[in-house]
């Protein structure tokens, strides 16, 4: 294989030869949430597919342990490859690897104990109670695989190999609709089934990525040594990502919550359904800033500043333009979206295609938030992208999204959301100045 010219080649070249993988390799892993959500509404119903909305903000909670050690990692693995210390990259690679391993085992087998507390302190009721604890106890059972298939995913893609990621998981979600279907109608195993597949397609991901390391197949692989300093080193940098989906799995909740109190188990499943085709567009969007993160920090360790700034303003043009085209699609096939997961209920089709059509003027906003943040923690900023990211994720819906409903109800509980996301607009422009300080500082250093 080429290897990737990360210090010369033109920026529209680099970001496209990270991007476009990117781009599958996300859009296939939104499938293993979105499959799921087809499978269990068609065959099991729509007290199902709610179930699986209630259960689904320990998703966020896993990725997020994942994530604050992943990302963090990985941006520091590929800053230390940018600076010629390729010994410290591994150490950082297989320290946060053995770590994750330790605690996802850990937390499984608790999860897996107390998954009936956990169903009820998700808010679970009487009727899905049931559906929630069968869907979780095979979930908790494969939390490692869960986490660890995106966390060598990302490191392999910062490792120069991001065609080897796409493949792993474009293979893991083609076994994850195979599974799904031979689970769940041929040996009728219900939820359950779907909850096998997903756990299942993520081992297979998860082994083709692996041999990689085991190899030595590039810059990153295991070596015999582990630092906790380094471990935390990855973890301060990845909080950020971390804070987001923590943030989401809470705005989830809330969501589900204020649902329940005006629309019952049918607001919840109008939204759990919304979210389900929201992932595809969240993903497509998180594609653009994974195609930057590896770039911009290479660069930025490799003190090449105005190259730094340049990929993130041609990042900036691109996400924008994917948020535009987005939202037109998604409104215009949003009742082909609902229909996905229905099967006959038009009134059920029509609420959800107007919910699509209100909550998604949020992802316009969205991208130039996330890869903002993206760019803050890629040149070492962590605070900024910290800041940044607490304010688009929830500490802006948790104001808005009580006031909206009481004054405007189902349709205030949609509208909150993109307003949260304008709203976070302003405080990117604030912290993209102190961003764009710190880099001054640096050149100047230079």
């Amino acid at each position: 294989m080429k290897e990737i010219d990360l210090r010369h080649a033109p920026i529209p070249k680099l970001f496209f030869t990270y991007f476009i993988p990117s781009f599958f390799t996300m859009m296939a892993l939104s499938t293993y949430s979105t499959i799921d959500g087809i499978f269990v509404g068609r065959k099991l119903g729509n007290d199902a597919l709610a179930a699986v909305g209630i259960a689904w903000p320990v998703f966020p909670l896993m990725i997020a342990m994942e994530l604050l050690l992943s990302f963090g990692g990985a941006t520091l693995s590929s800053y230390y490859l940018g600076k010629g210390r390729p010994k410290e990259a591994r150490l950082i690679f297989s320290s946060v690897f053995y770590f994750i391993v330790c605690i996802s085992v850990s937390a499984s087998l608790f999860c897996y104990v107390y998954v009936e507390h956990i169903a009820l302190w998700l808010g679970a009721s009487p009727h899905l109670k049931g559906y929630v604890i069968d869907y979780l106890s095979v979930i908790f059972l494969g939390m490692s695989f869960i986490l660890l298939h995106p966390l060598i995913d990302v490191f392999v893609v910062n490792d120069r190999r991001p065609i080897l990621a796409t493949i792993s998981m474009i293979v893991g979600a083609l076994s994850n609709i195979v599974l799904n279907y031979y689970f769940m109608f041929i040996l009728e195993w219900g939820i359950k089934g779907s909850a096998w597949a997903t756990i299942l397609a993520h081992c297979i991901g998860f082994m083709m990525i692996f041999q990689h390391f085991i190899r030595k197949k590039g810059d990153l692989y295991f070596v015999r040594g582990f630092s906790i300093k380094r471990v935390l080193m990855a973890a301060k940098t990845g909080i950020p990502q971390a804070s987001a989906e923590v943030s989401a799995s809470i705005v989830m909740f809330l969501f589900n919550f204020h649902l329940l109190s005006i629309a019952f188990e049918r607001g919840v499943a109008i939204y759990t359904i919304m979210m389900y085709s929201g992932i595809v567009v969240f993903t497509v969007l998180f594609a653009v800033s994974q195609g930057l993160q590896p770039i911009a920090s290479f660069s930025y360790g490799a003190g090449q500043f105005m190259r730094t700034k340049s990929i993130f303003r041609f990042s900036l043009m691109v996400v924008v333009c994917v948020g535009v085209v987005l939202y037109a699609l998604s409104s215009v096939f949003a009742e082909f979206l609902a229909h996905l997961f229905l099967d006959g209920d038009m009134t059920l089709v029509d609420d959800v295609a107007r919910a699509i059509r209100i909550y998604y003027i949020g992802y316009i906003f969205l991208g130039v938030n996330i890869l903002s943040a993206v760019f803050l923690q890629s040149i070492q900023s962590t605070l900024s992208s910290f800041i940044l990211t607490l304010f688009y994720t929830i500490i802006f819906i948790v104001f808005l999204l009580p006031i909206f409903k009481h004054y405007f109800g189902i349709d205030g509980i949609w509208a909150s959301y993109p307003v949260a996301q304008f709203l976070s607009l302003f405080v990117v422009f604030i912290v993209l100045r102190l961003g764009k300080v710190k880099l001054r500082m640096e050149n100047a250093k230079r």
